[in-house]
Order: C-alpha cells, then sequence, then structure tokens
C-alpha cells in the first residue's frame, strides 16, 4: 500500500513545479512579433525624411501628386513620381491647371529671390569694408577700390594699383656744343624723354587689360598710352625735335585707347588693340606739353619672362 502513496506524493510536487516553468517560459526571449511591436513605438518617433524637391500636380479633390517632370499627351498627363520613382499617367481632368500653374510660378519667384538673398549675403561679405557712396562694381562680383589713384585690371579679375615714376627730359649736348662752335643758333635741337631702368616695376600678365582713374579733384585727365624702346638701360617714350622757329615735333609711339565714364569722378581705358609683350606708359597732357611723372607698365604674356 506504500507505493501509491509514493506516486501521489510525486504528482503533486509536478503539478506544483508546472506553473513556475511556465512563468519562467514567459518572460524568456521575445518572439519575432513581440520584438517588432516592442520597437514600434521608437521608430514612430523618428523625424519623417521630406519629400524632395519637385512640380506639385494640383488634383481637382484637393490632393497634388509631386512630380520630377510632366508633359501632357492628349487626354493623359504623364509624370515621374518622386514618391513612387516611376513614371505614371492620369487624366488631365483630375488636374487643377489653374492652380498647378500658380503653384509653378510661386515656386520660380521663391527660387528667384532665395538667390538674391543669398547672392546679396556674398556680396555683402565681400564689400563689407568698401564705402557706398563711392563704390562702383566694374565686374560681376568686383568693385573698384574707394581710395583716389590709378589701377590696371589684369588676368583673373584682379585689380592692382599702379604707381608713378618720374621722366627724365634730357637735353641733346652734341647739338648745343655745335651751335656754341659755330655760333649758329639756327641749328635744330633734340630732346628725348625717358624712364630710367629698362623694365616697368609693374608687370600685367594680359594683351588686353583695362585702366581706371580716380582723380584727387575733379578734373576729367587727358591721357596718351605710349609704347617705350628699351634703350642705353632706360625707356625711351618720346624723342622731340626742336625746329629752329621753336616748333617741336613728336616722335612717340602711341597706343589708341578708349576713355569712358562709368560713373561721376571715374575714368576707364581701354585698348584698341591687344598689346603685344614690351614696356608702357600713361603720360598725362597738361597746357604745357606732357607732364613729368608718369604711369609705366609692362605687359608680360603667360609662357614668356621678362629679360
Amino acid at each position: 500500500m506504500k507505493f501509491p502513496a509514493q506516486i501521489a506524493i510525486l504528482l503533486a510536487a509536478l503539478l506544483a513545479v508546472l506553473p513556475n516553468l511556465g512563468a519562467t517560459h514567459a518572460t524568456g526571449p521575445l518572439t519575432g512579433q513581440q520584438d517588432t511591436d516592442a520597437k514600434a513605438p521608437a521608430a514612430a518617433k523618428q523625424i519623417p525624411v521630406a519629400l524632395p524637391k519637385g512640380k506639385k500636380l494640383i488634383l481637382t479633390d484637393g490632393t497634388f501628386q509631386l512630380a520630377r517632370e510632366y508633359t501632357v499627351e492628349g487626354d493623359r498627363v504623364r509624370y515621374w513620381s518622386v514618391e513612387r520613382s516611376q513614371w505614371e499617367e492620369i487624366p488631365t481632368k483630375m488636374v487643377d491647371w489653374d492652380a498647378t500653374h500658380k503653384n509653378e510660378a510661386q515656386q520660380v519667384s521663391h527660387d528667384a529671390e532665395l538667390k538674391a538673398r543669398i547672392h546679396a549675403s556674398d556680396l555683402a561679405q565681400h564689400t563689407k569694408d568698401i564705402d557706398v557712396d563711392r563704390s562702383l562694381e566694374i565686374k560681376p562680383g568686383l568693385f573698384l577700390p574707394d581710395a583716389v589713384g590709378f589701377y590696371a585690371l589684369d588676368r583673373n579679375k584682379l585689380i592692382r594699383e599702379m604707381k608713378q615714376s618720374e621722366a627724365v627730359v634730357k637735353t641733346s649736348t652734341g647739338r648745343q656744343v655745335e651751335k656754341i662752335i659755330s655760333g649758329v643758333s639756327l641749328i635744330p635741337g633734340k630732346k628725348t624723354m625717358e624712364i630710367p631702368g629698362e623694365h616697368a616695376a609693374m608687370r600685367l600678365a594680359t594683351a588686353e587689360p583695362e585702366f581706371f582713374m580716380r582723380p584727387a579733384d575733379q578734373r576729367e585727365p587727358r591721357f596718351r598710352l605710349l609704347r617705350a624702346q628699351i634703350k642705353g638701360g632706360h625707356r625711351l617714350i618720346d624723342s622731340i625735335s626742336i625746329h629752329f622757329t621753336g616748333e617741336e615735333k613728336h616722335n612717340a609711339t602711341d597706343v589708341e585707347i578708349q576713355t569712358w565714364t562709368p560713373a561721376t569722378g571715374v575714368f576707364r581705358y581701354t585698348v584698341d588693340q591687344r598689346l603685344e609683350p614690351g614696356e608702357y606708359a600713361f603720360v598725362e597732357m597738361t597746357g604745357e606739353g606732357i607732364n613729368g611723372y608718369v604711369w609705366d607698365f609692362g605687359i608680360d604674356l603667360p609662357g614668356t619672362k621678362t629679360k
């Protein structure tokens, strides 16, 4: 009779343990579905990605289709859906064309306004140190310096300030000695105007430079552009023959220039021909002839070197 009693005790013990085993299983690893459900709230909190920019085909029911492009083919509208990345078609009567065209015009206006604001912001950054009352935009985004001076526009929109050099007028001593010896004062004389040194310090790398001047006063300067000849360690810009009557004849090599007035108090000079590599000088004409202070420069085109 003891054996059945032992079996009864074992059955009772198993019944007591089974609920705990079920609880342990319930707190074990999550199943695939449970894992998805647990992550769903976190995914819902992510910021949705904005739709790419495109054209809105506004429909008569108030909704719209975002299209990269579209064409009207008969009674159908064929468009590339930005959302689904494929070509689709809908009847033209489903599209509210007035609203669609109005939206397109607004988008074009908005884009133009945005570009203007970006340009203005960039321009303000580049021109923050420029005097607004005297500023002059000579090329898109390129402003002439505000200070008085003579400026050259070189390659790559590079503005360079030109410095003055002093030209020297020399009288031919041989002719003077000849007059003294012969006692004849009717022998023609000769003078030269030259700049010391064989080369100007200012070197330009373009054959078609432009020049700008802001004079210190309100005068309109009269300039000649002369090509210099290198002779005996100096640059000869003018050879002057003096007749016995006192009349002077100048033998200078002029380069034709055009004078423009882009703004009050600003003068622009352009050349009528491409400048050959060499030495040049701007001379200012006065009531008494050529001013002794000149703006000299040299042309060194890319690939050439000044000897």
